[in-house]
C-alpha cells in the first residue's frame, strides 16, 4: 500500500483554482464602493479644513499638547480647562476627526431622502468639534438648510480651550473659507445646558464668545425648560432629521432610558424609548434621528477605523453574510478536498 498523489494532482489545482476565484468574486462584492467625485472633494475639504486649523493654532500659540493631535487635525483640546464638562477618551476625539464622517454622513443625508433646501437640525456639544465640522461640511456639500444649535462645554480633549472654544474655531473656519454657516444658537452647556459645574470664570468666558460671535445664547430656567425650548425651535425649523452630537443634556434628557437608545440612525417609528429630551421629542415627532454618540461604536458599525490616521477612502462596511459566506465556502472545499489517497 503506498500514497499517492499526482494521480488526481490536477483536479486538486482546479478545484482551488475555482474557490480563488470564487472567493474573489464575494470579495469584489463584499468591498464598498469607491469614493465619487464629489465625495472625494468633500474629503479633501474637511481634511483641509483641519490642516488649516493646525497651521493657525501652531502660529498663535494654541497648538495640542504634544503627542495629543499626531494627524494635525487641528480639533483636540486640552485635558481640562474651566469649561470643561466630563472626561472623554482622547482616541474617540480623534477618530471623530476622520472625514470619513463627512462621507458618512453625506451618505445618511442621502439615504434619508434630502435634497438641495431640505431643512435638517444639527445640535451639538462641543465635546466632538471634528463630528461637528464633518457634519457642517457634509450639509452644505449637499446644499441642506441646518438649524444648528451647539452647547459650548466640552469635555475632555473636546473644543475646551478657554483661548479657543467652538466659537472661536468656527470663526477661523469661515475665515478660511472651509465651512459659511454660522451657528443659530449656543447654549452654555454643562448641566443642565446652563453652564452650571463651570466655574464663574469659564461661564463668563462662554458668555463673550457667543457675544462676539453674534450667536444668541439661549436661556432657561431649567433643564425641562431647556427641553421645551430647543424642541421648540426644533418644530419651528420643520427639520427632517435631528443630527444630535455628543451628550449636551437637554438633547438626552435626564431619564436613563436615553441610554438605550442605539448611536446611529434611530427612524422616527414611536418604537423605542428615548428618555425626555430633545431626542424623544423628535422620535415622537416622526423625525428621524441620527444619535452621534459612542464613537468606537459607530466607527464600528461604519467602518471608519478608530484613532487611525486619515486615509482618503470610503467608510469600510462589509455585512457579516459575506464573511459568514466565504468562511462556509472555504468549509466546504475543506471537508471535501482529499490531499492524498491510498493505494
Amino acid at each position: 500500500m503506498g500514497v499517492s498523489v499526482s494521480s488526481f494532482s490536477h483536479s486538486v489545482q482546479l478545484k482551488l483554482l475555482l474557490l480563488a476565484v470564487v472567493m474573489a468574486g464575494l470579495w469584489y462584492l463584499a468591498a464598498p464602493a469607491r469614493l465619487t467625485n464629489e465625495e472625494s472633494e468633500l474629503w479633501e475639504r474637511v481634511r483641509a479644513a483641519q490642516l488649516h486649523l493646525a497651521d493657525w493654532g501652531e502660529s498663535s500659540g494654541l497648538a495640542a499638547p504634544n503627542g495629543s493631535d499626531p494627524w494635525a487635525c487641528g480639533l483636540i483640546g486640552i485635558e481640562w480647562s474651566g469649561i470643561t464638562t466630563t472626561l472623554g477618551e482622547l482616541g474617540s476625539k480623534r477618530t471623530a476627526c476622520n472625514p470619513a464622517w463627512a462621507i458618512q454622513f453625506s451618505r445618511w443625508f442621502r439615504e434619508q431622502g434630502l435634497h438641495q433646501g431640505d431643512p435638517i437640525a444639527i445640535y451639538s456639544s462641543s465635546s466632538f468639534p471634528g463630528l461637528l465640522l464633518n457634519a457642517l461640511a457634509a450639509a452644505e456639500a449637499l446644499e441642506l438648510e441646518p438649524l444648528v444649535i451647539v452647547s459650548l462645554g466640552a469635555s475632555t480633549w473636546g473644543a475646551n480651550r478657554l483661548d479657543a472654544p467652538w466659537p472661536v474655531l468656527a470663526a477661523e473656519l469661515r475665515r478660511g473659507g472651509f465651512i459659511s454657516k454660522r451657528a443659530d444658537y449656543y447654549t452654555m452647556g454643562g448641566d443642565e445646558e446652563l453652564g452650571n459645574g463651570m466655574s464663574p470664570e469659564g461661564q463668563a468666558l462662554l458668555r463673550k464668545a457667543a457675544a462676539d460671535a453674534g450667536v444668541e445664547l439661549l436661556a432657561a430656567a431649567n433643564l425641562e425648560e431647556m427641553v421645551a425650548l430647543k424642541s421648540e425651535l426644533l418644530q419651528r425649523g420643520q427639520a427632517q432629521l435631528l443630527v444630535n452630537i455628543g451628550g449636551s443634556h437637554a438633547n438626552l434628557g435626564d431619564d436613563p432610558e436615553i441610554l438605550k437608545l442605539q448611536p446611529g440612525l434611530n427612524s422616527g417609528d414611536g418604537s423605542g424609548k428615548a428618555g425626555n429630551g430633545v431626542i424623544a421629542y423628535a422620535l415622537g415627532q416622526g423625525i428621524p434621528v441620527l444619535h452621534m454618540l459612542n464613537i468606537k461604536t459607530l466607527g464600528g458599525k461604519a467602518g471608519i477605523p478608530y484613532d487611525s490616521e486619515p486615509r482618503q477612502r470610503a467608510p469600510v462596511e462589509v455585512s457579516p453574510w459575506w464573511s459568514l459566506a466565504g468562511v462556509l465556502l472555504f468549509l466546504s472545499v475543506l471537508l471535501t478536498h482529499k490531499r492524498w489517497r491510498l493505494e
